[in-house]
């Protein structure tokens, strides 16, 4: 069957699956390809992930949140407004919910190559990457379920431990009880530590960003002594 590769093969083609992807088709192969260590950077990050901001690191820088379907929604309930005017059955129909999976489509694209992009930047730039081991299917029954289901939260960290695992790097997850409500600076944990976006120790006066303050908290319990997974000492500020 002719096909077109968008790149060679690498490694050793283990499985191979025929997609319908809308009205395209794909051969996926899944390949063994040898790990490929990247060099030591001496770095480490603790992630904290979010709905305003995508995610928050430890070295204080803030990805911004591109919203991939909030801002496709205009556009997605008139597709959908038409075809609920289209006759079950017909042409037009049929046609029009082709437009709505294609719209979906490109979200979802656009969502997994920022995804990618994210996740190739940390493991670039750091030894071992923390984040909190949250349970997604429990988060999303909020009231901030379509922004959650938006970011997607456990697709990146899917891709983010694959990336890591092809570049000899180390993701560690860590317990997500009150990395929000602790103060990095002296160890006070209360709800009254946080108001929204805004973190001020009422033990210290410790101020800092309350997203900011979280991912040094995820951080500190990857590597508690310092010392990260390759046996390498890292500062922890």
């Amino acid at each position: 069957m002719k096909c077109k590769f968008h790149r060679l093969l690498e490694g050793t083609p283990k499985t191979l699956q025929i997609v319908l992807d809308v009205n395209e088709w794909y051969a996926v192969y899944t390949c063994e390809v040898p790990v490929q260590p990247l060099p030591e950077t001496g770095s480490t990050v603790g992630v904290d992930v979010g709905t305003r901001y995508f995610a928050i690191t430890s070295d204080g820088e803030f990805v911004h949140n591109p919203r991939h379907l909030g801002s496709a929604l205009k556009k997605l309930r008139v597709q959908q407004r038409t075809v609920s005017r289209r006759k079950k059955g017909g042409n037009r129909r049929r046609k029009a919910v082709g437009q709505v999976a294609k719209t979906h489509r490109k979200i979802r694209r656009s969502r997994q190559d920022f995804h990618h992009k994210v996740a190739v930047k940390l493991v670039r730039e750091n030894d071992l990457i923390a984040h909190e081991d949250l349970r997604v299917s429990n988060v999303v029954k909020s009231n901030l379920a379509r922004s959650i289901s938006d970011v997607g939260w456990s697709a990146f960290f899917d891709i983010l431990r694959g990336k890591a695992e092809s570049a000899g790097r180390v993701v560690v997850r860590v317990p997500p009880q009150y990395t929000s409500q602790r103060c990095h600076a002296c160890g006070h944990t209360c709800r009254e530590n946080r108001n929204n976006e805004v973190f001020k120790c009422v033990s210290c006066g410790h101020e800092d960003h309350a997203d900011w303050n979280a991912a040094k908290n995820i951080l500190g319990r990857a590597v508690p002594s310092g010392v990260n997974g390759s046996g390498v000492s890292h500062a922890v500020a």
